[in-house]
């Protein structure tokens, strides 16, 4: 199973030109790709709704989940209204069906901000969690992108997603096998959500923050923590710098954290440094199924 994560920067490159084929090119192939910084309806993307359009070029199966939205509506001569709404979020594609989605918004509590950040605000973030039946087996695939914020924040929101995978044994089942309930439910079982999970994305922090050893840390109730996939087969260097400033320095945000069950699973991981259609590089993993 292949698998690409990319923080697409809505499109526009290092080149500072929107072209979303660029972005379709640069993660065509793979079985399973996680988006962010994904937009609908803005203005400086030409009004493109770009799920729809990425799905439709890939012709995969699709979700989309923002972080938040603003009214990107208009009114004709005759009082018409077309409702639009401008969001930014996350998308998952598939090459199977995607039985189960819900976004989770993050947490967004005050923190101090560096005067030296840029810039110093942030969009309303999503986690978009997906089940994909894989030849079968379901994975909870989840598609990351967490605050640049540092402090109270950041840490909160590594904490919401450990918080959400391991936190799956405490919830109740999505729904049960009812009669009373078929026909909101058209009939069908509820999805498998297991505890196997992949969570790719960008998640803004360095392997040698705070921030990274908490996400690896292991969860109190269950004593397993996230493992991050590409150490398991190639060691963080230069290589695998994920993301690259106005000024040329580069950096690594951008990661694949698994469960336990699926680490001895990944069989390979590489970063495309040469893709210049965004700020950040695609990421790329082979797991077996």
């Amino acid at each position: 199973m292949k698998i690409a994560s990319y923080n697409i920067q809505y499109g526009f490159g290092q080149d500072r030109q929107y072209d979303l084929n660029r972005i379709i090119s640069a993660v065509e192939g793979n079985d399973i790709i996680c988006l962010q910084e994904v937009t609908t309806n803005w203005p400086i993307c030409q009004f493109d709704n770009q799920p729809e359009i990425i799905a439709q070029k890939l012709n995969y199966y699709y979700t989309y989940a923002s972080g938040f939205e603003m009214d990107a509506s208009s009114k004709d001569e005759d009082g018409v209204i077309t409702n639009r709404r401008a969001g930014f979020g996350n998308m998952v594609l598939s090459r199977w069906p995607i039985a189960y989605s819900r976004a989770h918004a993050l947490p967004r509590p005050k923190t101090n901000i560096p005067e030296e950040l840029f810039p110093p605000i942030d969009f309303p973030r999503v986690a978009l969690e997906t089940v994909i039946n894989v030849e079968n087996t379901p994975i909870r695939v989840i598609s990351v992108h967490l605050t640049h914020l540092p402090g109270v924040q950041m840490m909160a929101q590594v904490e919401f997603i450990k918080s959400l995978v391991f936190g799956l044994v405490d919830e109740l089942p999505l729904w049960e096998d009812n009669p009373a309930i078929a026909a909101w439910t058209g009939g069908q079982p509820a999805p498998a959500v297991p505890m196997a999970t992949l969570l790719p994305g960008d998640f803004n922090f360095e392997p040698d923050s705070e921030y990274y050893a908490s996400m690896v840390s292991h969860h109190p109730k269950t004593g397993a923590g996230l493992i991050d996939a590409q150490p398991l087969v190639m060691p963080h260097n230069e290589a695998t710098l994920s993301c690259v400033s106005p000024d040329g320095s580069m950096s690594k945000l951008d990661y694949m954290f698994v469960t336990p069950c699926i680490g001895e699973k990944v069989t390979s991981a590489s970063v495309n440094q040469s893709e210049k259609s965004s700020d950040h590089f695609p990421i790329y993993f082979g797991v077996e199924v």
